[in-house]
This record gives C-alpha cells, structure tokens and sequence, in this order.
C-alpha cells in the first residue's frame, strides 16, 4: 500500500511541478530525427569499410578461381575440349565479387520505391499529426480555463478565477481571500493534474514506442552493413558444389533486412492514423468545453499505445511474410524481449 502511495505521488508530482511534459512529443520527435541520422551513418559506414570488402573479394575470388582451375585441369587431363557453358557461373559470380556494390546498390534500387512510398504515408499521417498538435497547443492557451489556471507565467490569474467563479461579486473581503485563494489553488492544481497526467502518460508511451522504432531501425542497419560486408564470401562459397544456396539465402536475408523499413513505415502509418483520431476528439474537447479530461477513449488509446509498442517488435516477422529467410536470430530475438519489456514495466510502475 506504501509503494502504490509513493508511485502514484511520484507520478502526480512529476505531472503538476514539471508541465513542461505537456511538450514531451518533442522528445519523440527528436528520436524519430535519429532515424535520418542512421540513415547517413549507413552510407558512411558502407565508405569507410572498403578495406574489409577488399579482403572479403580476395577470399571469395581466390575460391572462384580453384573451382574454375579444376574444372579446367579436369578436361585437360582427359583430353577433352573445355567446356565453358559450366563456368560461366564463376564468372559471373567473379564480376559480382569484384563489383560487389553492384549487387547492393541494384537491390536497393529495386526495392527502393517500396520503401519512398511507404516512407511517403509516414511522413504525412506524422505532419497531420504536428498540425494537430499546434492546433491543441493553441486551443489550450486560448482557452479561458488555461488563462485562469496556467497563463504566460504558468501560475495563472487569480482574478481572472475569481470573475468566473464569482460572477457579478463585488471585491471580496479579508477572510474571503483567504478562502479563496485556498480553493483557487485546490481548482489549479486539479487543473494541471488532469491535464499533465493524462499527457504524460501518452507521451511517456509515445517515447518508448518511437525508441522501440529505434531500436529495430538500429538493428537493421547492423545487419545491412555485415550483410553487406560479408556478402562477397557468401558468393564465392556458392560457386562451389554443394554451396549454391548461400546465394539466395544471401539475397532473400538481405531483401528481408532492408524490408523492415518499409513494414516498420506501414505500422507507423497505422498507429499515426489512430493517434490522429485522439487528436481530434482531445481538440473537440477543449473547443467546447475549454479543457480536456481523461476519459474511457483514452484508456483505449494508451492501451492501443501498449500493443503498438509489443507490436513494433514483430516487424522483422512480418517481413518474413513478405520474403522468408529463415534461420534463429539471436540478437532480434533478445532485443526485442529487452524493448518488449518497457510497457510491461510502465504498467508495474502504475501499480
């Protein structure tokens, strides 16, 4: 009983001396800028790895050329006409090795309309919802009940309060200030409670959905550059008998990893869509009635910000739907109990 009452207090403490809260989705946004950044640091990275690429094609082309060698000295020895229709393959594949980036950039090319449009639905269900979040912004400090209990220096005005309360009251006296000024505070801080709790809560799920966002993309990108860096080995070992598979497993991982992305981009869609609707009735409420209050709708959207957040983590699945490459992945999988575990440890944190 004695840690739910200092939770809770901590919670309410946290809602009513730092409002600032109210502006949390700028953190979000902030972490979702981190993303533009992966991005650079994966063009950067493919740069300063040409080296290790390097060594990679020397390995994979020292492959190639045993496997066409043998073939070869087989045909000698037997005193047979050389057969070049069977090697073309190591050909090839020997191109490739040595133009690797041909391989990478040709996929990404492929794929990248997928990942423009669906980048395209992101960017704009996320700019309808900064429009509607400097509409609520606004229609908050032009609310009269803002005015009464927050204002420009965020004490509020207590004679703002007292023509409200008291309308067609003369000046008060002595011992009606004082009461007053009790129930001004009292009226104030039940004020900012519902505002900045109700906030708080959202956007500390927010936060963790669009850090769980950022944590697959971080992810992906590390599969990309290993892929990529290893990938000359994959296809010189495919040159040999017995070997050819890791040519398409190759492909199909690399297509699998680069499509998270796009699919991450879709479930964004989806969840901005929903918190677009939030949005709008959180502004109705304010229109007609000055403030907005917890109500059973929210509920819904927290716990829906809840499932988002479980739901992030199954990106990498869904992209299997897409294109299978099979195989455990060990990293995916512990990450995603570690990101997993942070709206289970929010609820405890309620309790």
């Amino acid at each position: 009983m004695n840690k739910t009452f200092v939770r809770i207090s901590g919670l309410l403490g946290i809602g009513l001396f730092f409002p600032q809260v109210l502006f949390a989705n700028d953190l979000a946004l902030y972490i979702e800028d981190f993303n533009r950044v992966i991005a650079s640091v994966s063009e950067t990275i493919g740069e300063d790895t040409g080296v290790l690429q390097s060594a990679a094609r020397s390995i994979a082309g020292i492959g190639a050329i045993f496997y066409i060698g043998n073939r070869v000295w087989k045909h000698i020895a037997e005193a047979e006409a050389v057969d070049f229709y069977p090697l073309f393959r190591p050909f090839v594949l020997g191109i490739l090795i040595v133009n690797f980036s041909w391989v990478t950039g040709t996929i990404e090319l492929i794929l990248s309309p997928v990942m423009l449009a669906t980048e395209k639905l992101r960017v704009s269900s996320q700019d309808g919802i900064n429009q509607l979040i400097e509409a609520k912004k606004k229609a908050m400090k032009e609310g009269q009940f803002w005015n009464m209990y927050v204002g420009n220096t965020g004490s509020g005005d207590r004679d703002l309060w007292y023509e409200y309360s008291n309308p067609g009251a003369g000046e008060e006296g002595w011992m009606e200030s004082v009461g007053n000024g009790i129930q001004f505070a009292m009226e104030k801080a039940s004020f900012q409670m519902q505002l900045n709790i109700k906030t708080w809560m959202s956007e500390v799920l927010q936060v963790l959905y669009q850090a769980t966002g950022l944590g697959i993309n971080v992810i992906r990108l590390f599969y990309l550059v290993v892929l990529g860096i290893l990938g000359p080995i994959s296809f010189g070992l495919a040159v040999f008998e017995g070997f050819q598979h890791t040519l398409v497993q190759w492909i199909a991982r690399y297509i699998n990893v680069f499509l998270w992305l796009p699919v991450a981009n879709v479930f964004s869609f989806i969840i901005n869509e929903v918190q677009k609707g939030m949005l709008k009735i959180d502004l109705s409420q304010i229109e007609s009635g000055g403030k907005t209050f917890f109500s059973s709708t929210d509920t819904a959207f927290l716990i829906f910000m809840v499932v988002a957040i479980l739901g992030y983590t199954t990106v990498p699945s869904v992209s299997n739907y897409i294109i299978y490459a099979g195989g455990k992945d060990s990293l995916l999988h512990k990450s995603s109990n570690v990101l997993s575990q942070y709206p289970r440890q929010f609820q405890k944190m309620l309790r």
